[in-house]
């Protein structure tokens, strides 16, 4: 898996809970490593950067979310689970109040994906 295009978004301009989401793009690198406790931390990562409580879907949600779909299928089961709750948590906030611009054409084209490799086969919006 190569996560193609990764670096050809300009995550410098891209924004998560805290700045410019440089991290970003190394946190879903780590999603693919063979060591759980990495793949653990990723999500984290990925959890306290791009979901923001309280209903606001920051740009890095909407930039890493093709990336996520791409890697689910790939995780074991209880990665697989943590990260489509990760996803299910920020797709409620699509109809938020600040919700970036992108986030529901994002998740128009990743949702079938998504459904795909979710275990549950539901949507999380």
């Amino acid at each position: 898996m190569s996560l193609e295009g990764l670096d050809d978004v300009p995550w410098h301009s891209i924004d998560h809970a805290y700045g410019p989401a440089l991290d970003t793009p190394g946190h879903l690198r780590a999603l693919l490593s063979d060591d759980p406790e990495v793949v653990e931390q990723a999500i984290r990562d990925l959890d306290e950067t791009v979901h923001e409580e309280g209903g606001f879907v920051c740009p890095a949600a909407t930039a890493m979310l093709p990336f996520v779909v791409e890697v689910l299928p790939r995780l074991r089961e209880d990665h697989r689970a943590a990260l489509a709750d990760l996803l299910r948590r920020i797709a409620e906030w699509g109809d938020a109040e600040q919700v970036d611009p992108g986030w529901a054409a994002a998740w128009a084209r990743a949702e079938p994906c998504w459904k795909r490799s979710s275990e549950q086969g539901e949507s999380p919006a």
